[in-house]
């Protein structure tokens, strides 16, 4: 990727925060307080949260709901690409906004699979239909629902031309952010620090992205 000089400030700090507070989870204040004598990171501040939240089903549920439109919009954005790619025959006219798009999901996914296999927490509970506990940091559903729609937020304005059409979308994606996000948080199967890390990540490829394709 080749970013102008400026353009680049924003995400390398983004990056260095979010590093430094993935740092900080893993050593500052752990105590086993998760479910069999797990440790967490923040201890103090996350079980605290644990303790006034508890878990809800039906928040567990909006969220995963919301995950889902998100993966419903990559596929939109995959299928966009395949056009493309099969009307002008070249992988570099299919555009940056779109080739973007692909490798942030890339690179999601890569964080994904990585952190599934580093324990900086576990989560909080077992839910319902489960057995085994899972690692908990950052929150995948975070991180993949902010992600996927502050991207396409930008893609939006730069691929449609039609500026009502465009406020909709933009609109749309920021409230199911939101709604994704708080319904993640208030479902109680994360620490609070999973879903503040799954916002550092998302806004750090998120800024990544825009930097990428400015022009």
């Amino acid at each position: 990727m080749k970013f102008e000089k400026n353009s680049s400030t924003k995400p390398i700090c983004l990056l260095l925060v979010t590093v430094i507070f993935s740092v900080l989870t893993a050593f500052v204040d752990r105590a086993a307080i998760g479910p069999e004598g797990t440790s967490v990171g923040f201890s103090s501040l996350n079980g605290a949260v644990a303790n006034l939240l508890g878990y809800n089903e039906m928040f567990d549920t909006i969220s995963d709901l919301v995950m889902v439109l998100a993966f419903l919009v990559v596929a939109f954005f995959a299928f966009m690409g395949v056009v493309k790619l099969v009307q002008t025959k070249s992988i570099s006219k299919v555009g940056k906004t779109i080739l973007g798009l692909g490798m942030l999901y890339l690179v999601v996914a890569i964080i994904y699979v990585a952190f599934s296999k580093i324990p900086i927490n576990y989560r909080p509970i077992i839910p319902p239909g489960e057995t085994e506990l899972e690692t908990s940091y950052p929150s995948s559903h975070v991180l993949i629902i902010c992600s996927v729609f502050g991207s396409a937020i930008i893609a939006w304005k730069r691929l449609f031309s039609e500026k009502s059409y465009v406020r909709i979308l933009t609109i749309a994606g920021a409230v199911l952010m939101v709604v994704g996000v708080c319904a993640r948080m208030l479902a109680g199967v994360h620490w609070a620090t999973d879903i503040l890390a799954g916002i550092l990540f998302s806004l750090t490829l998120v800024s990544v992205y825009a930097a990428y394709i400015k022009d």
